[in-house]
């Protein structure tokens, strides 16, 4: 049909009739022409009616053409922000405030399912828009996943212009009235104590989003079986996305993080999450800081010249080790693999610190140019009274290239405490030494195997410790 009306309207404007522009482009059907009575009488006009009638048509063409092209933007259908413009505070000058314009855009996309579209341009604001749920019953869920999707994420900005307010509280009202499945995208949000809050929030999707130079927390999360994808996280002074609390199967992939405190820390409550295909850039204390989990995942992800914690002094204050990855207090069955991990700016730093992990699996990442690979650390920092603890982990098939010690302990006997309860840390290739390894080696795991390639004699280690190898022939 469409196809039909625009052969017929650029007929017109070349003077002819539509059955004419078809027979000329081969749709007659193999039937003769007849005479067209439409044409005859069009021949007839005047030059100005002629004129005119083309004016018309060419502007029904632009109408048809903008119509077609708005139709696929991410607005169509939506509620403009724009619309709202009546409310803003001072617009222009120096108190302009869009935040009574996205309220009263909440309000109408609550009452009728529809979302919020932001066109490009910066929307000030000086108090946080405020998204609460619904507790009516009746259709509460719809009237709860309110979207709002912008131009992109460099395009449509929400700008903060109080550092002590939030820029946007997606909320929920406790822990039994949440939020669900709120979505955003295609948005920068810009400053603030916290960028995003949504705690209490569950399913929540932020897609192709820039989260840019918030004071406290980027992104705070409380909420389970939300995703975090295709984003950007930079310059956010605590940490780019604050993760705990029943935040559980929840993603974050995709994503890049640059110069922040912390890229994403971790904390209490946090079961079945994982990190997969992000990139983290220069961040000051940790890349990753966890605490507090259960069956957390890290991997397909890059990470260069973290532990900066020198970089920003006065934006980011830096205490303990600065590390690529931090493993603290009460972390178990963290599985961290298939990652590269590069250049951990701190000399007292690791690429991969571990504190305090019951089982877990680190396996088949690259550890490149840098003073640490893995270490043991002697305490935990969340928790000065717990004893370090690591136990049933296994760490294997790491590949170390330009790195000053791949695998240490903070304090000795960390290693040895470690494989008495039950953990594992093997190379990727089979151990040799010069000599008798009795008092020298150190075992990697119990069961340990080494050949003395003087003697030609394999030893194995009966326990924790070098004192512990026995020959095997």
């Amino acid at each position: 049909m469409g196809r039909c009306l625009c052969t017929g309207l650029f007929a017109e404007l070349r003077g002819e009739s539509s059955g004419a522009a078809a027979r000329r482009n081969g749709h007659g059907g193999g039937r003769k022409p007849v005479p067209d009575a439409r044409g005859a009488q069009i021949a007839q006009l005047t030059v100005e009616d002629a004129l005119m009638r083309k004016t018309l048509v060419a502007t029904a063409i632009v109408a048809l053409t903008t119509l077609l092209v708005h139709a696929a933007e991410p607005g169509s259908g939506a509620i403009n922000i724009t619309q709202f413009a009546d409310v803003v505070i001072d617009p222009g000058g120096e108190a302009e405030d869009w935040q009574p314009a996205f309220q009263k855009a909440i309000e109408l996309a609550r009452a009728e399912t529809r979302p919020i579209y932001l066109p490009t341009g910066e929307y000030k604001i000086r108090k946080a828009v405020e998204i609460l749920p619904v507790e009516e019953p009746q259709n509460a869920t719809a009237r709860n996943s309110i979207r709002i999707v912008g131009d992109g994420q460099h395009s449509s900005i929400i700008s903060q212009q109080v550092e002590t307010e939030n820029v946007i509280n997606w909320t929920g009202a406790t822990y039994e009235v949440p939020c669900n499945f709120g979505h955003i995208s295609h948005v920068c949000i810009k400053g603030g104590a916290i960028g995003l809050n949504v705690k209490w929030h569950n399913y929540f999707t932020m897609d192709s989003c820039y989260v840019l130079g918030a004071k406290v927390h980027g992104i705070y999360a409380e909420g389970w079986s939300s995703r975090f994808v295709n984003s950007t996280l930079r310059w956010c002074t605590n940490d780019a996305i604050w993760g705990g609390a029943h935040f559980n199967n929840c993603v974050i992939r995709d994503c890049y993080f640059s110069r922040d405190g912390v890229g994403v820390r971790i904390s209490n409550g946090c079961y079945g999450s994982r990190i997969e295909g992000c990139a983290f850039e220069l961040c000051a204390k940790a890349a990753i800081y966890i605490r507090g989990t259960l069956s957390f995942t890290i991997n397909n992800s890059y990470f260069e010249g973290n532990g900066y914690r020198d970089a920003h002094p006065d934006l980011f204050a830096v205490t303990g080790s600065a590390d690529t990855i931090h493993l603290d207090y009460s972390c178990k069955q963290v599985t961290i693999h298939d990652n590269i991990l590069r250049q951990n700016k701190d000399a007292e730093g690791a690429l991969i610190s571990v504190a305090y992990a019951i089982g877990g699996h680190i396996y088949d990442n690259m550890l490149y140019n840098s003073p640490k690979g893995i270490v043991l650390r002697g305490h935990c920092e969340t928790n000065e009274k717990a004893e370090p603890f690591v136990g049933r982990m296994v760490v294997e098939r790491n590949l170390a290239l330009k790195v000053e010690t791949p695998f240490g302990e903070e304090e000795p006997g960390l290693v040895r405490k470690a494989i008495t309860r039950g953990a594992a840390f093997r190379t990727s290739v089979r151990r040799t030494c010069e000599g008798d390894p009795t008092g020298t080696q150190q075992p990697e795991c119990l069961g340990d195997e080494i050949l003395d390639v003087t003697a030609k004699r394999w030893y194995k280690a009966t326990g924790p410790s070098p004192a512990d190898w026995v020959p095997l022939n």
